[in-house]
């Protein structure tokens, strides 16, 4: 199993926005349709922090290169404007070692 992690700094603490959470949302329902396992959106008063389960890194891959991913990217960056790539603190793709 993959677990894909993505984090992103808020600035000065402000609340999300009902367009960044859509466009978050959108992906992980993208993500559960094509073959995602779980899926979490979480935040605290410093980060949003996206995170899905696949059942190996190859649909992972597939759903991350499809067009369907690009378009529903596009509204997330959108909807973040000019904060995402300044603000985007990390990326994880990684084998899920122990799960509980």
């Amino acid at each position: 199993m993959i677990m894909r992690v993505w984090v992103v700094s808020k600035e000065a603490d402000l609340d999300l926005t009902d367009g960044q959470i859509n466009g978050w949302r959108n992906f992980l329902d993208l993500a559960m349709a094509k073959g995602c396992l779980r899926t979490t959106l979480a935040e605290d008063s410093e980060r949003i922090i996206a995170v899905s389960y696949w059942p190996s890194q190859e649909v992972l891959d597939s759903v991350v290169n499809s067009e369907a991913y690009e378009k529903v990217g596009e509204k997330v960056m959108a909807s973040w404007g000019d904060q995402m790539i300044p603000n985007h603190e990390l990326t994880f793709n990684g084998k899920i070692l122990a799960d509980s």
